[in-house]
């Protein structure tokens, strides 16, 4: 046999050979390029999922930080409240003051500050035997507040509201008389206003 001959043999050979890989071939291409699209979408899902996660973590980290923020002011409030409730019992536990006004706060007109005290509610005309009907505000501290142009004004509208012949007794603070006093007027835990005609 000629070379010809030899190779026209070996074509013929391998083209038998091919129709069976080529049948081969038709059948597995198919699942071949299934699996390879399926793998296409489990890493398309994979990077969704990953996003979504990336996402949740993200809200789980902000719900942290409220979470934290929330006990944060619950704190303070706690605390807050906490000061407010001591400072409720320490102004409880002081006696009031009673500030009673002696004319009316107008432009012009400056207010001066007396302490003003009821004898009659003292101590000392109790142990002397005096049951004359007293109004309980007598036995705290008592103040007024009197709006007048001049000092001597002032004096004159406090004498007349606080008689001295019904054992009122009156002491001016002295100072700035715009501020009443040169102290000021301490803050009453409970304060009482009333007109003087009033308090009588």
């Amino acid at each position: 046999m000629s070379n010809t001959t030899l190779f026209l043999i070996a074509i013929v050979i391998i083209m038998l050979a091919a129709v069976p890989v080529a049948m081969m071939l038709k059948d597995f291409l198919p699942n071949i390029m299934e699996k390879s699209s399926g793998l296409e979408q489990i890493e398309n899902r994979v990077y969704v999922l990953h996003a979504e996660a990336q996402e949740l973590q993200n809200r789980v980290n902000q719900l942290v930080q409220r979470r934290n923020s929330q006990s944060s002011d619950r704190n303070r409030l706690e605390s807050d409240i906490r000061k407010a409730e001591k400072q409720i019992r320490e102004l409880a536990e002081q006696p009031p003051l009673f500030v009673h006004e002696v004319g009316d706060p107008q432009a012009g007109l400056m207010k001066f500050v007396a302490t003003v005290t009821q004898e009659k509610a003292s101590a000392a005309a109790r142990a002397a035997g005096d049951r004359g009907p007293v109004n309980p505000i007598w036995r705290c501290a008592n103040v007024a507040e009197v709006w007048a142009a001049s000092f001597d004004e002032a004096k004159q509208m406090c004498d007349v509201a606080f008689p001295f012949k019904l054992g009122f007794q009156k002491s001016f603070m002295r100072g700035d008389a715009r501020t009443g006093g040169k102290g000021g007027v301490p803050v009453p835990p409970a304060t009482a206003r009333a007109k003087a005609g009033a308090a009588l």
